[in-house]
């Protein structure tokens, strides 16, 4: 087997790391300006992922914000909810009513507690804070297709026991991480009008600073709420099995587009004479493939891509191979087998097998 370099077993999200790191502190570079310029014209307010932070409601008081948190302290001292919870945060903090910083320091002071980091969504809404916050709270939670649970790459995380509002059989109630903005980024655009309408409610526009792959390499998003749509609904925002079908689609193409780039970086001969078109697609039926041998999560997909790479798609033929995926180690997931391939595979190379 061709000889396999040593960083290569990393998978395509380490080799990327340092990379989505510099694009992440360019993008703010220029987002900062455009939030500011939005925030003095009135009605633009932030929503941070306390999920993304080591302690939001202590920072957002040390820092002297107005915030206000979208969860509600049911009195059960569940500490992880309360520092995970998302804040609504004033950028003028004038509008609040209590005579708080304008956004010219308002936003500096919070860019710097983001870091660069995708975790924060910003709203315009005209009708103030108030309004805002009581939209906010009620997509909290959204009812996802029960169908849609099965296999699923990423299942989302269900909603706390108790939660009001009568859910129908087809769907159940789970967490909207709507502050996280590579979650908006693979959500919003994949909503149909009903659904666009009762997740904008009173608000017209968002703008938001995902990862550069979930932004289709731009550094920031801007997205108004599309007109003509309908009257927002009233109840719970609902998912339709076609929106989670769009959603799969989005998050599909952007490991295919990390682990076509990693596949690049790691094997250079290998890849050489392919164009982007042709990686992308070759790319594909490795996914695929992996995901009939039960792998799920981008590293592992990334390794058997790598594999089947070197080995001109012979790998996969070995029945040795696929034996150990399908019938391996009981006490190993699929993504753990491909592992362990991969070591064998570097093991190999190291002794000029």
């Amino acid at each position: 087997m061709p000889g396999a370099p040593g960083d290569a077993g990393a998978g395509p999200a380490a080799a990327g790391a340092a990379g989505a790191s510099a694009d992440a502190g360019a993008a703010a570079a220029g987002f900062q300006p455009a939030v500011l310029a939005a925030a003095q014209a009135g009605g633009l307010f932030a929503v941070l992922d306390g999920a993304q932070f080591e302690d939001l409601p202590r920072a957002l008081l040390m820092g002297g914000f107005v915030a206000r948190p979208l969860y509600l302290d049911r009195g059960d001292n569940n500490r992880e909810q309360v520092i995970t919870a998302p804040h609504l945060v004033w950028l003028d903090e004038r509008e609040a009513g209590e005579g708080g910083r304008p956004p010219e320091a308002v936003v500096p002071a919070l860019f710097r507690l983001i870091e660069a980091r995708p975790a924060a969504v910003f709203w315009h809404c005209a009708g103030g804070g108030d309004l805002l916050y009581k939209h906010l709270r009620g997509i909290n939670m959204v009812l996802y297709p029960r169908a849609a649970l099965a296999g699923a790459e990423a299942p989302p995380e269900p909603a706390p026991a108790g939660a009001p509002g009568p859910v129908p059989d087809s769907h159940v109630r789970v967490i909207f991480r709507h502050a996280d903005a590579n979650v908006m980024a693979q959500t919003l655009y994949a909503l149909d009008a009903v659904e666009l309408a009762r997740f904008y409610g009173p608000a017209d526009c968002l703008f938001f600073a995902p990862e550069p792959d979930w932004a289709g390499g731009r550094p920031w998003l801007q997205a108004p709420r599309p007109e003509g749509l309908p009257e927002p609904g009233r109840g719970a925002l609902s998912l339709s099995m076609p929106t989670v079908e769009r959603m799969q689609g989005m998050r599909q193409a952007y490991h295919r587009r990390r682990i076509a780039a990693y596949l690049r970086k790691v094997a250079p001969e290998q890849t050489q004479g392919m164009d982007d078109k042709a990686l992308d697609a070759a790319t594909a039926g490795f996914m695929a493939e992996a995901r009939g041998y039960g792998v799920r999560s981008e590293s592992a997909m990334g390794r058997w891509s790598y594999l089947q790479l070197l080995t001109g798609g012979q790998i996969g033929q070995q029945p040795a191979v696929t034996d150990y995926l399908v019938k391996g180690d009981a006490t190993k997931t699929a993504d753990q087998r491909v592992r362990d391939l991969m070591h064998m595979a570097a093991f190999r190379a190291a002794m000029g097998g």
